[in-house]
């Protein structure tokens, strides 16, 4: 019998061990643990008009900086995190971040985000402690042509570049934190998305004197290529709204910005992506212009090598943030032809 004691007994402490241990995985500290606190965790937070294949914000930035406040029946607004930077670990598929804040029991949180932490850039990054609006300062686009090689698609995705994919946790995309809740967000882009494509008319494929087109290099200059971003509205703008489609979140200070692809790709009837990059939104210079070199191939063995240019105006007004811009450029038997759309930022033309 009490050998059977024994092995109940045996059991019940290794049960309490284990619960032990578990607590040990969420509390860091022997006083945390004693009062029995939970930590505040970040969870897997999201990218609004994402890429159909890249939805998490860990698969287009590895940090983020979050603010924090807390209100209780003692205190209101109080700061918990500060422009805290939070970074994904990939191999632990989490959110970390230090040192570790607990959430208070009775007491309401709210968080506000951006990505990535201004650690990462150049950029300063402010809040206004009245409105919770967001200010990046230096913001600079280095013009690279992110297309690596002419494609059928997009790579929709700006990770592996020098060129920085701004997010922010608008207003309305804000967190109200509950205890316990591990903490979430949805990004919007801040930045505009260019994408230039070429495709050949049908009736030029077929002439049989013309064995093959190809598209040999694009530039598009001068953009802007630093400025500064002001939030004025809690979420993306909406372009059919005029009153919204023309403010001005953004303050462009240099345009001096060059996209230039060099890769020479087949033109098809099919449209060839030539382009995919990050632009400032708003500002459109004057003088930006979009230069296509393009050649013939002749049966003969001969080739002949054509300009085509027109002012990026020509093609958009304006760019507005978290909105895709697609230039499609058609070489035909007559004249070259272009069309031009703008739609949120993973759907393409």
């Amino acid at each position: 019998m009490n050998r059977h004691w024994q092995t109940y007994l045996y059991t019940i402490c290794l049960a309490l061990f284990c619960s032990c241990a578990d607590n040990d995985v969420l509390i860091d500290t022997p006083a945390a643990a004693s009062n029995r606190e939970v930590p505040i965790k970040f969870v897997s937070s999201y990218v609004d008009h994402a890429t159909r294949h890249y939805s998490e914000l860990c698969q287009h930035q590895p940090t983020m900086g979050v603010w924090g406040w807390r209100t209780g029946l003692k205190e209101t607004n109080t700061p918990v995190f500060i422009d805290q930077v939070v970074k994904h670990n990939a191999d632990s598929a989490r959110w970390e971040y230090s040192p570790i804040q607990y959430w208070r029991e009775g007491c309401d949180y709210t968080f506000i985000a951006y990505a990535p932490h201004q650690q990462q850039t150049n950029a300063t990054v402010s809040i206004d402690p009245e409105t919770r609006m967001i200010s990046i300062h230096n913001v600079e686009l280095h013009g690279d042509n992110l297309q690596a090689t002419p494609t059928d698609a997009v790579q929709e995705l700006f990770r592996h570049t020098t060129d920085t994919d701004w997010m922010v946790a608008r207003e309305e995309l804000s967190v109200v934190g509950m205890a316990g809740i591990g903490v979430e967000f949805v990004m919007q882009h801040l930045l505009a998305k260019l994408n230039i494509r070429i495709k050949a008319d049908a009736e030029l494929l077929k002439k049989r004197y013309i064995t093959h087109l190809t598209a040999d290099s694009i530039t598009v200059g001068t953009l802007a290529a630093q400025g500064d971003f002001t939030q004025q509205l809690t979420h993306t703008p909406v372009l059919i709204d005029p009153a919204e489609a023309e403010i001005d979140e953004w303050v462009v200070r240099d345009t001096t910005l060059y996209i230039i692809g060099k890769q020479p790709a087949d033109i098809k009837e099919t449209p060839t992506y030539l382009v995919e990059s990050l632009v400032l939104p708003q500002y459109i210079a004057p003088d930006a212009m979009v230069t296509l070199y393009y050649s013939f191939h002749f049966a003969s063995g001969r080739s002949e090598e054509c300009r085509y240019r027109i002012p990026l105006s020509e093609a958009f007004t304006r760019f507005a943030s978290g909105h895709n811009y697609t230039l499609t450029i058609t070489i035909s038997p007559q004249r070259i032809k272009f069309e031009a759309g703008a739609t949120d930022w993973e759907m393409n033309l």
